[in-house]
């Protein structure tokens, strides 16, 4: 996480980040720390919460860069939390969100087996797509 730190501070021109709220459909999603349109969540604030499209579609419109900590493995039994980070990856790609994260593998082994599996390749690709440079020097999508 040093380097995300690193990636954080560069990124925000060393701006204090402050947690916030983003208002999504009448609630509060929270932002743990955020500063100049980057926001850094750990895994499981995004994925082993009850979270859904409409949330991160909030976190991709209003932020230009995402930050997230600790991506592990997942099991198969952990079928949920594996839909959940796909949709959160397919929406920051969509909107051309740059995202660094740290994770415990690399991106075609965080969910080798289960029943979304196969699905799970695409976001496998889309997560190295993220790394290339016209990925990154693309626009952010509101």
């Amino acid at each position: 996480t040093e380097r995300l730190d690193t990636a954080f501070e560069t990124l925000t021109d060393a701006a204090n980040g402050q947690a916030g709220e983003l208002t999504v459909l009448g609630r509060q999603l929270i932002v743990p720390i955020a500063a100049r349109g980057v926001a850094r969540f750990t895994f499981d604030e995004l994925c082993r919460q009850p979270r859904a499209a409409p949330d991160f579609l909030a976190i991709a419109t209003h932020f230009h860069t995402v930050i997230i900590d600790g991506i592990p493995r997942l099991s198969p039994q952990e079928r949920e939390v594996a839909k959940r980070f796909v949709v959160l990856i397919d929406t920051l790609y969509e909107h051309r969100v740059n995202l660094f994260a740290s994770a415990e593998v690399d991106p075609a082994e965080l969910y080798p087996a289960g029943d979304t599996a196969f699905e799970f390749k695409r976001t496998s690709s889309r997560l190295i797509e993220m790394q290339a440079e016209d990925y990154i020097a693309a626009p952010h999508l509101t």
